[in-house]
């Protein structure tokens, strides 16, 4: 039995920012035995300033969308003849203000912090390493087994844009 009420209208939510075409463009990728991508754009080709290799994939996609302003489905076909099928939205950070900075004052006795909301889990995170992130935005950072073992969740927090990756697919 359902619980929703039948006399109540369906209202779409007004906040959502984001507007879904009834068809969305379908970019193709094929990816070559070298590791070379050939993209389509709605069955056209897609110009790129210079050849796009598989590292230039997840760049690529995310300029699309943000340059259509609408997701995108992508269908990525690999030499070997698998696919996989995504969907990719706009990048909705840069149209949202950066997180404000807060201070994290240091005691004898520990840390404190404000401007959390009443009840929130505050994660604390412990630097062990420092680096800059790659011209597209993304890092990647190997640690020690031992480190991930008895650490398993590691947050990265981009010190001026403000976005945090949180490993083990939290959000």
């Amino acid at each position: 039995m359902s619980m929703l009420n039948p006399a109540a209208p369906y209202r779409r939510d007004d906040r959502s920012t984001l507007r879904v075409p009834v068809v969305m463009p379908l970019v193709e990728v094929v990816v070559d035995a070298d590791g070379f991508l050939t993209v389509t754009l709605d069955r056209e080709p897609y110009s790129a300033d210079g050849a796009l290799r598989r590292e230039d994939l997840r760049r690529t996609l995310v300029d699309i969308a943000s340059d259509l302003a609408t997701p995108i489905r992508v269908e990525v076909r690999e030499a070997d003849d698998s696919t996989f099928t995504d969907i990719i939205t706009p990048n909705q950070r840069d149209a949202e203000p950066a997180p404000a900075a807060r201070r994290v004052l240091a005691s004898p006795f520990g840390i404190s912090g404000d401007g959390f909301t009443a009840g929130e889990e505050v994660e604390v995170c412990v630097v062990v390493a420092r680096q800059v992130a790659a011209d597209d935005g993304s890092t990647q950072l190997r640690l020690p087994p031992a480190l991930l073992a008895s650490h398993p969740e590691v947050v990265l927090v981009g010190r001026t844009s403000g976005a945090v990756a949180l490993s083990g697919g939290a959000a």
